[in-house]
C-alpha cells in the first residue's frame, strides 16, 4: 500500500447502504424515474445521499446542481473520492448535516432521495421531506410523489429449526420460504402525499376484514406502495419497502369469518409507539 493511501473510515451503516446499492430492481426504478423527472436545468437535492448513486443518476440526468446531504461524518470523505472519480464532483456538492433540519444554499426545484420504511413506521422521510420542501422552489417535483399503505391478515411462516417464533419480522421477496399466505384482501389504509408539507402524522385504524380461505391466521401484514413522480410505481424488493408481519394469537379460520382490526402509530414515529389487537367478530 502507498504512503497516501488509506482505508477511508466507511459507511457507518455498511450492510444497509451497500444493500440498497446492489438491489438492482430498486437502483434501475429509481433511476428510470430520475431520467424522466429532472431536466437540464434542475437544481436537485438527494436528502440521505448514502452510496451516493442516487445523486450521481441525477447528475448524469442533466441536474445542473445537485446537493447530497449527508448526516454520516464517516461517509463523507468517501463521497469526496466517489463523486471525483466518476468525474461528478463538479456537479454534485456534498451538505453535511442532518436532511430533517439543514438549509440549503439555494432553493432547488427537485427534491430525491428516500428514507422510506414500510408502512412508514420507522425512519424520517415525512420529517426530511418536510425540511426539503422548505427549501425548494413553490411546487417543485418531489421524485417521491405518493406512498399507499395495504392491511391484510396472513398465515405467516413462523417455525424455524423445529422452534416456534410469534415474532414482528419483515417479509423478504428474494425468500421464498418467508413468503406469507394472505387470508384476507389487501386493504389501503393510507395514502401519504409527499408533494405537499405533512403536519399530521397520525394513523388510527378501526377497520373490519373479512377472511377469504380457511387457514390459519396469526399475523398481520403491513406492505406499501411508491408513486414515482413520473407515475411508475414500486414494491417490495430486495433492500427496500419489504412487508413486516405483526404477531398475533394463532387461530384457525374459515371462509367468511370476520374481524375487527385496530391499528395507531405515528407516522415515521417508530416501532415503540405502535398498538394493535385484532378480535374475531
Amino acid at each position: 500500500m502507498k504512503k497516501n493511501e488509506e482505508l477511508k473510515s466507511y459507511w457507518s451503516m455498511t450492510e444497509g447502504v451497500f444493500n440498497c446499492l446492489i438491489d438492482k430492481e430498486r437502483s434501475v426504478a429509481f433511476q428510470k424515474a430520475i431520467n424522466n423527472t429532472i431536466k437540464k436545468n434542475d437544481i436537485v437535492v438527494d436528502m440521505g445521499t448514502g452510496s451516493g448513486v442516487l445523486a450521481m443518476f441525477a447528475a448524469k440526468a442533466g441536474a445542473k446542481k445537485v446537493y447530497a446531504v449527508e448526516f454520516d461524518k464517516n461517509n463523507i470523505s468517501n463521497l469526496e473520492s466517489i463523486f471525483k472519480k466518476n468525474k461528478l464532483d463538479k456537479i454534485i456538492q456534498i451538505i453535511e448535516g442532518d436532511a430533517r433540519s439543514v438549509k440549503l444554499p439555494e432553493k432547488v426545484t427537485c427534491i430525491i432521495g428516500e428514507m422510506i420504511a414500510t408502512g412508514l413506521i420507522e425512519e424520517q422521510q415525512i420529517q426530511a421531506n418536510n425540511n426539503m420542501l422548505a427549501n425548494a422552489v413553490t411546487n417543485p417535483k418531489v421524485l417521491l410523489k405518493k406512498y399507499d399503505i395495504f392491511i391484510d391478515l396472513v398465515d405467516s411462516p413462523n417455525r424455524y429449526y423445529d422452534l416456534i417464533f410469534p415474532i414482528l419480522r419483515y417479509e423478504y421477496p428474494d425468500l421464498k420460504f418467508l413468503k406469507s399466505k394472505s387470508l384476507t384482501e389487501k386493504m389501503k389504509y393510507k395514502e401519504v402525499d409527499f408533494t405537499k408539507k405533512i403536519d399530521d402524522a397520525t394513523v388510527s385504524l378501526d377497520c373490519v376484514l373479512k377472511i377469504k380461505k380457511k387457514g390459519l391466521l396469526n399475523g398481520i401484514k403491513i406492505s406499501g406502495e411508491t408513486l414515482f413522480s413520473d407515475n411508475s410505481k414500486l414494491g417490495a424488493t430486495f433492500a427496500y419497502n419489504y412487508p413486516v408481519i405483526l404477531p398475533i394469537n394463532e387461530v384457525l379460520v374459515e371462509s367468511g369469518d370476520e374481524f375487527n382490526v385496530k391499528l395507531s402509530y405515528n407516522l415515521c414515529g417508530g416501532f415503540d409507539k405502535l398498538k394493535y389487537s385484532i378480535c374475531k367478530i
